[in-house]
């Protein structure tokens, strides 16, 4: 997008009417929102909620183009859209929402090109963006002619014509993205093609080189619907001479003739989308395609090179490739996830295409109940402990990426699924007291069985679970899953861990510093080593049951941290080390003590020796208690 720099403001009368800012959220334009979001609190998450409503579910399905899976598309999506509010500010541009979002989901998918989660992206994405550029002599990172032109128009304008040329929207759906009337909008919308027109003459009489300015208007008059005058120019101006020699008017004359079209919206969509973006809206083109043939080119097509036709291709290309889209740590733009995953809710990352595992015939593992308590709790630290800052780390790691995740407990299916292989199991079911699974714990201090879910767990901040040795060897892959309820969010909280000589090898846990569920493994046996760690998306609610499950792939060196059966992001560990002290949960270890300790309630907590994929990770989460 340009810069506030390279645009003209607009005119008064052309701004984007001033929206009902003090009045209701939904009535809003959406910059406004925008706005609001960045400057997070209740009002920015209200904000946006709104802005997600109208705008992510368009995200999405052209995420869904661009990426190998619904998972991956959904999670190029709420990355795209952070980046959009983030870049608001920053920017201090103005500019039409939906397109603005729309070219983040593709520069953001040129982002991940770049290192291991190319893996996410379709295969024809990966291609165009590898292919090599057209060499045309002029490519440049400047915007493209019909795009600079879009960008230089009002932003009323600029919504008037992504919606009603490109995707086809009615006035009223206009009217309600700009927060102001219908009868406005149509007042004006008749002349938004004639004024993206004007606007692109201005830009090519600007710009026009000393060879080309003698043929702007030739070009003008080419481009326009009388057949026999548009002859007669080519025929007497050295126009079809010219147009043999230069790229960029042959280029400025499809634009031309495309602005006079049914097919403008295509073309616009082409370049402000250059992957995909023509045909994105292939059920609501406009009757005749693109309109006439370009006369020029197909006069002199016979000398031109493949590949040289388009330069617009090359530079928009290089734009794409050169602009690397720069994620901020999502707490900085909590309210704008908080109103994705508010949007999207459960439902819609449930329906993915994965595959669902078989209920197994026969239980697979002890059901466990509680033991009586053996020790006494050590207090809680009265001081706030900071984690360690990232320290570099000579192996590459990849920034951790997020996907949205419902916060709320899943509704049991009809039938209670289970998934065989734990090699622990505490689901502390009253109906099996006696056992704590395939592996003894005890209660500690303050922890006690509940009724809740059938039998659970329930700690007060002061109490805690563990085994007598090792359950999970953290040098090699496993997975640890548990049902919780947290009741506070003070301080850090681990849900589950395995304690080493200092620090626990690995942390299932709540951070207040991020109000986000988090997993952690660090580099080493030390309070004062890097850690690798991912957050969820969603902060946690109090009172109500969440699932987690935590997963080290260590074939692929990869942290993996789901919520709700939803895979909320990854992170690379390379380093491993062997924590062989005690399996623990309602506390975690740090500085070589009990700390970290939980507040509410855990119930099945389950270890696996190997890495659960996305599909065995919803059937645990989509299980019935004490199933």
């Amino acid at each position: 997008m340009p810069s506030s720099g390279e645009r003209e403001r607009p005119a008064a009368e052309d701004a984007a009417p001033s929206s009902p800012a003090t009045g209701s959220t939904p009535d809003a334009d959406d910059l406004t929102l925008a706005r609001k979001a960045a400057g997070g609190g209740d009002d920015g998450a209200a904000a946006g909620a709104e802005l997600m409503r109208r705008h992510f579910d368009p995200a999405v399905a052209y995420a869904a183009r661009c990426t190998a899976t619904p998972q991956d598309a959904a999670l190029l999506a709420v990355t795209a859209s952070e980046a959009a509010v983030q870049e608001l500010p920053a920017n201090d541009t103005d500019t039409a929402w939906r397109p603005h979002l729309l070219a983040l989901v593709l520069r953001t998918a040129a982002e991940w090109s770049h290192d291991e989660r190319r893996e996410r992206l379709s295969a024809g994405l990966l291609a165009w963006l590898s292919a090599p550029e057209a060499s045309s002599g002029q490519a440049s990172d400047a915007e493209p002619p019909l795009a600079a032109a879009f960008h230089r128009l009002p932003v009323r304008l600029q919504v008037g014509l992504w919606h009603l040329t490109v995707e086809q929207d009615g006035v009223e759906t206009v009217a309600r993205l700009l927060g102001t009337e219908a009868n406005a909008v149509r007042a004006w919308a008749p002349t938004v093609g004639n004024r993206l027109r004007s606007a692109y003459v201005e830009i090519l009489e600007e710009h026009a080189t000393p060879a080309c300015r003698p043929f702007t208007r030739l070009l003008i008059t080419a481009s326009e619907s009388d057949r026999h005058r548009a002859d007669a120019v080519y025929a007497t101006s050295g126009l079809e001479e010219h147009l043999a020699v230069c790229v960029t008017c042959r280029q400025a004359l499809q634009d031309l003739t495309h602005l006079r079209s049914p097919g403008r919206g295509a073309a616009l969509a082409g370049v402000l989308l250059p992957w995909g973006g023509a045909d994105c809206f292939p059920n609501r083109a406009a009757p005749g395609g693109a309109g006439r043939p370009v006369p020029g080119p197909h006069r002199v097509g016979e000398g031109t090179t493949p590949g040289r036709e388009l330069p617009g291709i090359a530079r928009r290309l290089q734009s794409v490739r050169s602009q690397r889209t720069v994620l901020i740590p999502l707490a900085a733009c909590a309210t704008v996830i908080a109103a994705v995953v508010a949007f999207v809710g459960g439902p819609q990352f449930e329906e993915t295409g994965h595959r669902t595992l078989p209920q197994p015939s026969a239980p697979d593992d002890v059901l466990a109940g509680p033991t009586s308590s053996a020790a006494t709790s050590p207090p809680p630290s009265p001081r706030k402990r900071h984690r360690p800052a990232k320290q570099v780390s000579k192996s590459p790691r990849a920034k951790p990426s997020t996907s949205p995740s419902p916060s709320h407990t899943p509704p049991p299916p009809a039938s209670a699924l289970a998934l065989p292989g734990a090699g622990l199991r505490w689901d502390f079911s009253t109906a099996r007291p006696k056992a704590m699974g395939s592996s003894p714990g005890s209660f500690v201090g303050g922890a006690r069985t509940d009724a809740d879910r059938g039998g659970s767990a329930t700690f007060d901040g002061t109490g805690y679970i563990q085994s007598g040795g090792p359950v999970v060897d953290t040098e090699r892959s496993f997975t640890v899953s548990a049902w919780v309820r947290p009741t506070s969010k003070s301080g850090f909280q681990t849900v589950a861990g395995q304690d080493g000589g200092h620090v626990s090898g690995f942390f299932l846990q709540y951070s207040d510093e991020a109000d986000r569920w988090r997993l952690a493994m660090g580099d080493s046996d030390s309070a004062d080593g890097d850690e690798s760690d991912v957050l969820s998306l969603a902060s946690p609610r109090l009172g109500q049951w969440q699932h987690l499950t935590a997963v080290f792939d260590a074939g692929n060196h990869e942290i993996r941290l789901y919520v709700g059966g939803v895979l909320q992001g990854h992170d690379r560990h390379w380093n491993t080390w062997a924590a062989d002290g005690p399996f623990t949960v309602g506390r975690g270890q740090w500085e070589g003590a009990a700390s970290d300790l939980f507040h509410g309630g855990i119930d099945d907590v389950r270890v696996y020796g190997r890495a659960l994929g996305t599909p065995e990770v919803e059937t645990l989460a989509k299980a019935r208690p004490n199933a």
